[in-house]
C-alpha cells in the first residue's frame, strides 16, 4: 500500500501542495530534515518523513551534497538514511523525466560521489548491495562503480566473470514461498541488482532454462525489464527452452501476448525463434488461470506532468486486490502493480482511502482498453516497455490480449470527441464551450497541478527583468507546448465522457481550438495555467531566498514562524483594520479553518484570498497587519493542537461569533484545502451550520456546543500533515 501512496504523492501532490517551504528556515534543508528524523522504529513514520523531505532535497544540489556528506558520517548506512537516499533518487528520477532544473546535474553529483567512495575502498559489499537496491527501487539502474566485482575470470561463456550460483537455491533463499508474481520478480531483481550487468543477464537466461514453473513465471517479467540486456537474456532463455521442447501451451500463450509489448528488435527476434519452435512442436498442456472479475474502475485526470492514475477493484475467488496503473505522457504505462487485500471489506476500505486521497472519476469498462492501447503504443514509440507489473495487472483488468495502438494513428480530437459531437455545433456554440474552460479550475481539483516548471522555462524566467517579460516567457512556453496540452485535454475529455460528466464536451472544444491554432489567450483555462506557472516560479524564488536568509519553514515547523515579530498589543489589529471590512474575529475564524482543513495549504495559498479586495493600510502598517496575522496563525494552531479551542469560542459575543463563522466559511470555499470528497457526512452537517451562521442565522445554541469537539477532531487529523 505504501507504494501506491508514494506514486500518488510524488506524481500529483508534490505538484499541488509541496511547494511549501516559502517562509524560510533557520537551518539548511538537510539540517531541518534531520531534526524531524523519527526517533522510534516506526516504518510508517520513516515513510512519511522520507515522503515529505525527499522531493525538497532532490530539487536542491546543495541539499543533495549535504545528504551525501551525512552518509559519509554514518558509514554504516542505517535503514532510515538509506530510505531517504532511495526517496531522493526516486524524486530525482521524476525531476529528470520532467526536465526540471538541475536534474541532470544532481545525478552527476551522486555518480561522482559513488565513484569516489568505491575507488577509495570505503564501500563494503553489504553497503554496495544496499545502495544498488535503493537504485532499483527508485526505477534506476545502479551505476557500475557500486556493483560487486567478479569472483571468477571473465569469459565469453561467463560475462562479468562472476561464478554462477545454484539458481534454484538462490531463488528459494531470496523469495519466500508465499511471494509470487510481480512481487517475486522485484525481490529477485533487487537481489541480483549488485551483480555485474553481464553476469546478472546470464543468470536470468540460465534461470529460465531451468524449466521450473516458478522460474519460467519469473522470466516473463524480465521480458519487460527496463534494462535491454535483461530483456534479451530472458528471450534467449525462452528460445533455448523452446528448443528443448519444454514450453507448454500456457507459457506459449504468454510469450505471444508479451511479444506485442516489446519495443526492441533484438528481444523480439530472439523471442520469435522460441515462439516459432514451440508452435512447430505444437506445444500443449500448461495451466490456464481462472479469469479475474473487475468490480469498480476509477481514473484521475492527468496532472501537469501528464501522469494519470487508474485503479480497479478486482477479485478471483477469495483473492481480492486493487489493481493500479500509472500512465504518463511520453512514458506510456509507467507503473503497474497490485495491492493485495485480506477481505472484501478491506478492499472496499482501501479503495475508499484512494478516493479520499485524490480526485477520481468512476469510468465505464469501455474506457480502459482505449486508454491502455494508446499508452502502450506511445511507450513503444519511445522505445519503452510497459512496467513489468503489467504482466499481472493486464490479466487482473481483463486485458491480457491487449494490442498497442500505433502512436498518432488516432487524432487528438478523435480521442476527445470520437463521435463528432462538435461537428454539429455552430462556431458560436463551440466558442461558448471553450469559454466554459474557466470553470475547470473550480470543478476539477487536479487543475491545481496544471503548470510548467521545466529547466528551459526556469532559465528564461531567471533572465526576465520585469513582470511583463516573465508573463511573455510563460505564454511563449505554453504555446510551444500546444501539442502536450491538446493531448492532455483530449485524455481528460475521454475520462470525463466515460464518467458521464457533462463538461467533457468543453474539454473537447478546447482540443479542437488548440488543433485549429486558436490563440491561447482566447482559451480561458490557459489564463489559469499561466497564473499557476508564474505563481510556482515566484514561490520557488521565495524558497531559494528563504534558504539563503535563514527564516522558519515547512508544515512541521509553523509554530516557529513568529520568531522576531513583536507581540500584538491589545486591540492593535482592530485599530489597523478600522477602515477595512475585515475584523480580527473574521481573521481568527479564517485562520482556524485553514489549520484544521483536511488538506494542507501554505500561506501563499490562503493569504491572497483572505485579503482579496480589502482596502488595507500601506507601508509599515500593512507589514504589521501581515505580521499579526502570522502571529495569530501560530497561536490558534498551538491552541487547536493543545485542545484549548472551546473556551475561546464560548466567550465570543453574538457579533464576534458571527464574524468568526463568516471568516471560517470564507476559508472553506478554498477547495484545495476543503475538497468535498474529504469530508464525512457529519463534517458536512457542521459546515452547513457554520454557513447558516455566517449568513446571519442565529444558531449559537446549536453550534457552540458542537464546535470545540469537532475542531479538536479535525485538528487531530491535521497533525498528519
Amino acid at each position: 500500500m505504501d507504494r501506491f501512496w508514494a506514486v500518488l504523492d510524488t506524481e500529483f501532490f508534490i505538484r499541488s501542495v509541496e511547494f511549501d517551504i516559502l517562509i524560510g528556515m533557520t537551518q539548511n534543508i538537510l539540517q531541518r530534515c534531520l531534526s524531524e528524523r523519527p526517533t522510534q522504529e516506526d516504518d510508517r513514520a520513516v515513510f512519511r518523513w522520507v515522503d515529505f523531505w525527499a522531493p525538497h532535497i532532490a530539487a536542491d544540489t546543495s541539499a543533495v551534497s549535504d545528504m551525501l556528506g551525512q552518509m559519509d558520517e554514518e558509514a554504516d548506512l542505517p535503514d532510515d538514511l538509506l530510505a531517504l537516499f532511495g526517496g531522493v533518487l526516486d524524486a530525482m528520477r521524476m525531476n529528470r523525466e520532467n526536465l526540471e532544473k538541475d536534474a541532470v546535474l544532481v545525478f552527476a553529483l551522486i555518480d561522482e560521489w559513488l565513484g569516489a567512495k568505491a575507488a577509495s575502498g570505503r564501500l563494503d559489499n553489504p553497503c554496495k548491495m544496499a545502495l544498488c537496491q535503493a537504485f532499483i527501487r527508485a526505477g534506476l539502474e545502479p551505476p557500475d562503480s557500486i556493483r560487486i566485482g567478479p569472483d571468477a575470470p571473465d569469459s565469453e561463456e561467463n560475462p562479468g566473470g562472476m561464478e554462477m550460483p545454484d539458481i534454484e537455491a538462490l531463488v528459494r533463499d531470496l523469495i519466500p514461498d508465499d511471494v509470487t508474481g510481480y512481487a517475486a520478480y522485484m525481490v529477485l531483481r533487487e537481489g541480483i541488482g549488485a551483480m555485474p550487468r553481464g553476469a546478472a543477464a546470464l543468470l536470468v537466461s540460465h534461470m529460465v532454462v531451468q524449466a521450473a514453473p516458478k522460474l519460467i513465471s519469473l522470466g516473463r517479467y524480465f521480458l519487460l525489464d527496463p534494462a535491454a540486456e535483461m530483456r534479451v537474456a530472458a528471450a534467449e532463455g525462452f528460445a533455448e527452452l523452446a528448443h528443448a521442447g519444454a514450453i507448454d501451451a500456457g507459457t506459449l500463450s504468454d510469450l505471444i501476448r508479451l511479444r506485442k509489448w516489446l519495443p526492441d528488435k533484438e528481444t523480439k527476434s530472439t523471442l520469435d525463434r522460441g515462439i516459432s519452435e514451440a508452435l512447430l512442436r505444437e506445444a500443449s498442456g500448461g495451466l490456464v488461470p481462472r479469469p479475474w472479475r473487475r468490480h469498480r474502475l476509477l481514473s484521475s485526470l492527468p496532472d501537469g506532468t501528464g501522469s494519470q492514475s487508474i485503479v480497479a477493484s478486482v477479485s478471483r475467488g477469495s483473492q481480492k486486490c486493487i489493481a493500479t496503473l500509472l500512465l504518463k505522457t511520453g512514458h506510456g504505462i509507467k507503473d503497474a502493480y497490485a495491492i493485495p487485500c485480506t477481505s472484501a471489506s478491506d478492499q472496499r476500505g482501501t479503495l475508499a482511502e484512494i478516493e479520499e486521497a485524490m480526485p477520481v472519476y468512476e469510468v465505464t469498462p469501455e474506457y480502459l482498453p482505449l486508454a491502455l492501447a494508446a499508452a502502450l503504443g506511445e511507450g513503444l514509440a519511445k522505445g519503452l516497455t510497459p512496467a513489468p507489473g503489467f504482466v499481472d495487472v493486464s490479466e487482473m483488468m481483463g486485458l491480457g490480449d491487449l494490442s498497442p495502438q500505433e502512436h498518432g494513428s488516432v487524432s487528438r480530437l478523435g480521442i476527445a470527441d470520437p463521435e463528432g459531437h462538435l461537428d454539429g455545433l455552430s462556431a458560436a456554440k463551440r466558442g461558448r464551450l471553450i469559454g466554459q474552460s474557466i470553470k475547470w479550475a473550480r470543478d476539477h481539483e487536479m487543475s491545481s497541478s496544471w503548470f510548467v516548471t521545466d529547466a528551459s522555462l526556469s532559465a528564461a524566467l531567471d533572465a526576465a527583468r520585469t513582470e511583463r517579460e516573465a508573463e511573455k516567457v510563460v505564454w511563449a512556453t505554453l504555446d510551444a507546448q500546444r501539442g502536450f496540452w491538446s493531448s492532455h485535454f483530449a485524455r481528460s475529455a475521454a475520462i470525463l465522457r466515460h464518467a458521464g460528466e457533462d463538461d467533457w464536451l468543453s474539454f473537447a472544444g478546447v482540443v479542437q481550438g488548440l488543433e485549429n491554432g486558436r490563440s491561447l489567450k482566447r482559451i480561458p483555462i490557459f489564463e489559469v495555467i499561466a497564473a499557476l506557472t508564474l505563481d510556482v516560479a515566484e514561490q520557488n524564488g521565495i524558497e531559494d531566498l528563504a534558504m539563503d536568509e535563514g527564516l522558519p519553514d515547512g508544515p512541521f515547523a509553523y509554530e516557529g514562524f513568529d520568531q522576531g515579530i513583536e507581540p500584538e498589543a491589545t486591540g492593535e489589529l482592530g485599530r489597523l483594520l478600522r477602515k477595512a471590512p475585515l475584523s480580527p474575529d473574521m481573521i481568527d475564524g479564517y485562520l482556524t479553518a485553514t489549520i484544521v482543513a483536511p488538506r494542507f495549504i501554505t500561506p501563499a495559498d490562503w493569504l491572497p484570498p483572505l485579503l482579496d479586495g480589502i482596502n488595507l493600510p500601506e507601508g509599515d502598517k500593512l507589514q504589521r497587519v501581515l505580521d499579526i496575522i502570522m502571529l495569530r496563525y501560530g497561536e490558534i494552531r498551538n491552541g487547536l493542537f493543545d485542545r484549548q479551542t472551546g473556551s475561546g469560542i464560548k466567550k465570543r459575543s453574538a457579533r464576534k461569533f458571527a464574524d468568526w463563522l463568516t471568516g471560517f466559511a470564507h476559508a472553506t470555499a478554498l477547495t484545495a484545502a476543503w475538497p468535498k470528497r474529504a469530508l464525512s457526512r457529519d463534517d458536512q452537517k457542521i459546515l452547513e451550520l457554520i454557513n447558516r451562521g455566517a449568513q446571519g442565522e442565529d444558531i449559537r445554541a446549536t453550534l457552540k456546543p458542537l464546535l470545540p469537539g469537532w475542531l479538536d477532531a479535525m485538528a487531530a487529523k491535521a497533525v498528519d500533515w
